[in-house]
């Protein structure tokens, strides 16, 4: 009992000894830190400086690729001209999207990039009204009620134009951008028709508005709001999709490419006052000028 005691008083005097150095000894304050940054604080000089030298937008490079085409008259800012001689309109954009769900070969910027190989700077109402100052005729969208009747128009035939990692010129039928799905050698052989998509009119606000802005500038898919479509039978369903991008085929995401769309010269008894222009030639590296 003794010896118990004695250890106990022992151990009391170590621990009040430690403790009191301890506490006679301040202890360095520890670094001090900016308290986290909240996502509603502004950006510094130098956040600033990272987030705008890392990111280019495609719009911004495409308008910095090509010069205006020769021989045409600018019809929008957003890079879209008509040749009337030539009978053709030219629409800048770019790679969008090599591999995955396709529903529309060209769709406008900011709308359906995810499911389209090519996003143009224009608005699909743009390139409508640049056709039409070409002369093409426009048809009507497909329709489904009471039954399925494919989309009617002018056949358009769609080049695109670019130039490879080694400046080289380079000139593909659009359609061989376009894989039949399941059938790896394949591409889609149909022209598009110029459908002409149609308005529609918001009851907020009394405007009209154009149906195909909203992406269904060039479609693979048919939709009633399509701009151009292709006169076939081709489903939206993920599950039964007609269509995929012959990726193989398709240049890196972000190339610039300029689109020429020609219209298919109508049948017609009467012979043709003039010569026509021959859609199935593609376009020359003239119409690629660059910057």
């Amino acid at each position: 009992m003794l010896r118990m005691g004695f250890t106990a008083f022992l151990a009391s005097v170590f621990v009040s000894t430690f403790f009191g150095n301890c506490n006679a000894q301040s202890l360095p304050d520890p670094p001090k830190t900016d308290p986290p940054k909240s996502l509603s604080d502004p950006l510094t000089d130098d956040e600033k400086a990272i987030s705008t030298d890392s990111y280019v937008p495609p719009g911004k490079i495409v308008r910095e690729a090509f010069e205006a085409p020769p021989s045409a008259t600018q019809l929008s800012k957003e890079r879209v001209w008509i040749d009337r001689k030539n009978q053709r309109v030219y629409v800048d954009g770019y790679v969008a999207m090599r591999e995955g769900p396709l529903e529309m070969f060209a769709c406008p910027i900011g709308t359906k990039e995810h499911e389209s190989i090519v996003a143009t700077l224009a608005k699909s109402s743009d390139v409508h009204a640049a056709l039409l100052a070409i002369g093409a005729q426009k048809g009507t969208p497909v329709s489904y009620v009471p039954k399925f009747v494919p989309a009617t128009g002018q056949r358009i035939r769609v080049w695109v134009c670019y130039r490879d990692k080694k400046e080289k010129f380079q000139v593909i039928d659009a359609r061989r951008w376009i894989q039949r799905n399941g059938k790896p050698k394949e591409h889609m052989e149909s022209d598009w028709v110029f459908a002409g998509s149609g308005f529609w009119k918001d009851p907020a606000d009394g405007r009209e508005y154009y149906r195909a802005d909203s992406g269904d500038m060039i479609c693979v898919s048919n939709f009633s709001t399509a701009m151009l479509d292709i006169p076939i039978a081709s489903s939206a369903d993920a599950d039964d999709l007609l269509f995929i991008p012959f990726t193989d085929r398709i240049p890196d995401r972000g190339t610039p490419v300029r689109l020429v769309f020609i219209p298919v010269p109508l049948k017609t008894d009467a012979p043709s006052p003039k010569p026509t222009v021959d859609p199935a030639k593609p376009p020359t590296e003239s119409v690629l000028p660059k910057k």
